[in-house]
């Protein structure tokens, strides 16, 4: 299960690694959320799910295995 953080910095994209609390997480989905203000749409807040790097790494070999399945 992903947990949900909020982004600090700019252009993070899915794939990389970052670093909360002193434990390294893998980003596996950016999330941009929008808010209309005074007719035209914002952005109002990134949302990053990230997963534990090991957690990242397991799930994109079991997704290997399914494809070549």
């Amino acid at each position: 299960m992903a947990s949900n953080i909020v982004a600090t910095q700019k252009n993070l994209q899915c794939g990389e690694s970052v670093t909360i609390e002193g434990q390294a997480y893998t980003i596996s989905a950016v999330t941009q959320r929008y808010q209309l203000r005074k007719g035209k749409y914002e952005p109002s807040e990134k949302r990053l799910d990230v997963l534990s790097e090991g957690r990242y790494i397991l799930n994109l070999y079991l997704q290997n295995l399914f494809e070549k399945s």
